[in-house]
């Protein structure tokens, strides 16, 4: 039986392929009560499918099909399957190899909206690793079989499932969902730039910050956007097979969607024939922004014609439940309606602090994105908001540090600062169309931004690049300059290599610009460390905050010399942050801000205000969360349950709850059940333990690899039966307490010292790591694993110690 005969069988309003309507007939569409779809190759796995359709076909009246009965002649044509699923009722899709063709199909049906159940061969594990790096399958489950009877069995059983249900929000501010690849390329830098060059806003998953996208989330990416863009890596590179792969799958539930879709291809791929259509190759990064074009104009004209999708009022509570996207850069709308005013916000918004420090996923882009909403009051203030990456400083200290003495480094890259933040309030007057018209209304006024312009100009800095671009450029120049310079011996040699010219011009006709038009300038500065290894960041790296510090300071006496106040906030980790305090020799001169979070009351204010906004639930929290959640799972509160299995950041809560509410509609449920959450759980340990396996392997490589030692670990373990697990999962001896030191900063082991006392971790006792490795070398505590990760690890989740 037909799942739907209304949507399913008229042809779309708009394809990909066709870059409008369908052009194809749907009258004699083939139905059947399930469509098979594998890979022909490894051949036996191959051969045991068919043998288990054949079986179907023989056992049961109903008709059962595989992507060899499409009448196709001899080859695969996308159009054919699309009809073809659109007939059945339940497609079974082979995943126990990765094949981009079958990924893309399986997101193609769940965009249309058809069942899927994915089947595996349980016991041949070729792919195994990247499909859990990928993780998307693991919410529709799989039906397992090692030969062809066993797969009819299962498939037998397999319930008639309900299609994955997921609310509907419609992206109208940010129209353009875009997937980024876990490698900062040229090309994804030329392809960044060039969409904040275009009229569309898109929000990005990015692997860095989100290293798995749940199911359900991505579907509401997709059906909430208006456009859809991959930016597919060469094969070459380190994490390509499963970044490919998402794209594959989140693009087949675009073109189901009726989405505009481009896929971007680094260098030149042999590419699956379901989507090499829709992919653009490119060979050098230039190309990049004419490929968008076409692109970029269907989504407008889509914008323009399409019926926005149904809002969030309508279905039950969890339907219109919307907690926002985990990572804050996708949340700066939502953020202004429901972002909670901590005390930390209120500091950095009086300007009495010049650092903030936070772990990741602790809300330091949230309070970035605040700050930057609340400092915007008209013309009296500028906000210069920049988030450059650590990665785009390499060449910075390849190519200039070596050639300098430590005394030249330190003057280099404080100038060097100095130089760049200038010239970024420039641009940011100058390419500001509300500043110029501003200027335009006063004659004195447009004469000093006239003035600007020329001495702006007069650098060679004129560019409509976006920061990366002109930050590599600035380095690329600072670059050529030291090293056709020859030996440098004076401090006016490194001034006229730094500036290339006379900076006084720049400064000044900064200062006066903003000395009689502006009453403060803000200089929000993020991402700085982000590709910095965990506690394996540089003296050199050191040397890029302090020199940045110090030319703040620089600064604030020269724009405070005209009456302007100047207020920066540079964010970063508090492993960077104590390896500045140690490399700083008048220590504590810079004030901070610590994102700790210890109060269980923020938490349920962040979860409240989101419910608030998207549900219009309001009374007290207890009352509200019963609406939606059991209050109690076991004994225990159920709030409590989830706060528990987080690291005590918001972006850990915010998915936990995602996650179960995701179980509960899929489940038909009105309100997630404790049995919802069990599984929910499930889910959510296993993305954060992949997530954090990304974390410490920018320590060392294959770091991670000391996690999965643990599995099935006891509640609790004394040093010694930790460092044996550390050595068999392969970590050498030589390596075993620097690991484990690790482990114990990033929260994966807490220790509980003495028989009743809680377990504690190291963010709830400042990152004061030498505390815990005291407490389990002398034998007064003994190692636990975070509750986080325990449903991953197959640990139970009972723990002597009072936790």
């Amino acid at each position: 039986m037909i799942q739907s005969t209304l949507p399913l069988l008229q042809p779309p309003r708009f394809c990909q392929y066709a870059a409008g309507p369908c052009d194809q007939h749907f009258e004699t569409i083939d139905t059947s009560r399930g469509l098979f779809l594998y890979a022909s190759r490894p051949p036996q796995i191959a051969a045991t499918i068919a043998a288990a359709v054949s079986m179907l076909n023989e056992r049961t009246e109903e008709r059962w099909l595989t992507w060899k009965d499409m009448d196709v002649g001899g080859r695969l044509i996308f159009c054919e399957i699309c009809k073809t699923i659109r007939g059945t009722n339940t497609v079974f899709a082979d995943v126990t190899t990765l094949n981009f063709n079958l990924l893309f199909e399986i997101g193609f049906c769940i965009g249309l909206g058809v069942t899927v159940r994915p089947i595996r061969d349980t016991n041949y594990v070729l792919d195994k690793k990247v499909f859990d790096e990928l993780g998307l399958l693991d919410t529709l489950g799989y039906d397992d079989f090692i030969n062809s009877k066993a797969l009819v069995n299962a498939v037998m059983k397999a319930r008639d499932d309900v299609p994955m249900n997921t609310p509907t929000k419609t992206y109208r501010d940010t129209p353009l969902f875009v997937l980024r690849g876990p490698v900062e390329t040229e090309g994804a830098v030329r392809l960044f730039s060039a969409l904040k060059k275009s009229p569309l806003r898109f929000r990005a998953h990015d692997p860095i910050e989100t290293p798995r996208l749940s199911l359900p989330l991505a579907l509401k990416h997709v059906r909430g956007s208006f456009g859809v863009i991959g930016h597919l890596l060469s094969p070459n590179r380190e994490g390509a097979l499963a970044h490919n792969a998402l794209c594959a799958l989140i693009c087949g539930m675009a073109l189901a969607d009726q989405k505009p879709v481009l896929m971007l291809q680094e260098e030149g791929a042999e590419q699956p024939i379901d989507y090499r259509d829709i992919v653009q190759t490119y060979t050098s990064p230039n190309q990049i922004p004419r490929l968008l074009e076409g692109t970029v104009n269907q989504i407008i004209t889509y914008m323009q014609e399409a019926t926005p999708a149904p809002g969030s009022s309508h279905g039950g509570l969890l339907e219109r439940l919307d907690l926002g996207d985990a990572a804050a850069e996708n949340e700066i709308g939502g953020l202004r309606e429901y972002y909670v005013p901590t005390g930390q916000f209120t500091t950095a918004k009086r300007g009495h602090a010049r650092l903030v420090i936070g772990r990741k996923g602790a809300g330091k882009s949230a309070l970035f994105y605040a700050i930057r909403n609340a400092a915007k009051r008209g013309h009296e203030s500028l906000v210069l908001d920049l988030k450059p990456e650590g990665h785009q400083f390499t060449r910075l200290r390849e190519a200039v540090f070596e050639e300098l003495t430590d005394g030249q480094q330190e003057y280099t890259i404080a100038a060097f600062w100095t130089y760049l933040l200038s010239a970024e309030i420039a641009h940011k007057i100058l390419w500001n169309q509300g500043e110029q018209r501003f200027a335009e209304r006063d004659p004195e006024r447009f004469g000093r931004y006239e003035a600007l312009k020329r001495a702006y100009q007069a650098h060679g800095l004129a560019s409509g690049d976006d920061l990366p671009q002109r930050l590599l450029t600035q380095v690329d120049r600072l670059a050529a300059r030291v090293g056709s310079a020859g030996p440098v011996s004076a401090r006016t040699d490194l001034a006229e290599l730094v500036y290339g010219g006379d900076i006084r011009t720049l400064n000044d006709a900064v200062a006066e610009y903003l000395g009689h038009d502006k009453e403060a300038v803000w200089l929000l500065i993020d991402n700085l460390d982000k590709s910095w290894a965990t506690r394996g960041s540089t003296t050199e790296d050191m040397l890029i905050i302090r020199g940045l510090l110090d030319a703040t300071v620089s600064l604030e006496r020269q724009l405070g010399k005209r009456g302007v106040t100047f207020r920066p906030l540079v964010f970063i980790r508090p492993d960077i942050y104590r390896h500045l305090v140690g490399e700083t020799p008048d220590r504590g001169k810079d004030s901070s801000i610590s994102l700790d979070w210890d109060d269980p009351e923020i938490f349920r204010e962040i979860i409240m205000r989101r419910i608030t906004v998207s549900t219009g639930l309001k009374g007290d929290f207890l009352s509200v969360w019963q609406k939606l959640i059991v209050p109690t799972i076991g004994t225990e509160d159920s709030f409590n349950y989830m706060l528990d299995r987080t690291l005590m950041r918001p972006r850990d809560l915010l998915m936990f709850v995602q996650r179960a509410v995701e179980v509960a509609i899929n489940r038909g449920h009105a309100v997630v059940t404790a049995e919802d959450l069990r599984q929910a759980e499930s889910g959510y340990s296993e993305d954060l333990l992949l997530g954090l396996g990304y974390e410490v392997d920018d320590t060392r490589a294959n770091l991670s690899d000391a996690l999965y030692g643990f599995y099935g670990a006891p509640t609790s373990m004394d040093r010694e039966e930790v460092i044996g697990r550390l050595e068999k999962a392969g970590i050498s001896v030589d390596m075993v307490d620097e690991t484990l030191s690790h482990l114990l900063w990033f929260g994966f082991i807490g220790v509980a010292i003495g028989d009743t006392a809680d377990v504690q971790y190291a963010y709830g006792v400042r990152f004061n790591v030498r505390r815990l490795e005291n407490a389990l070398r002398t034998g007064t505590g003994r190692a636990v694993v975070h509750r986080a990760f325990r449903a991953a690890l197959g640990i139970d989740d009972t723990v002597a110690g009072g936790e």
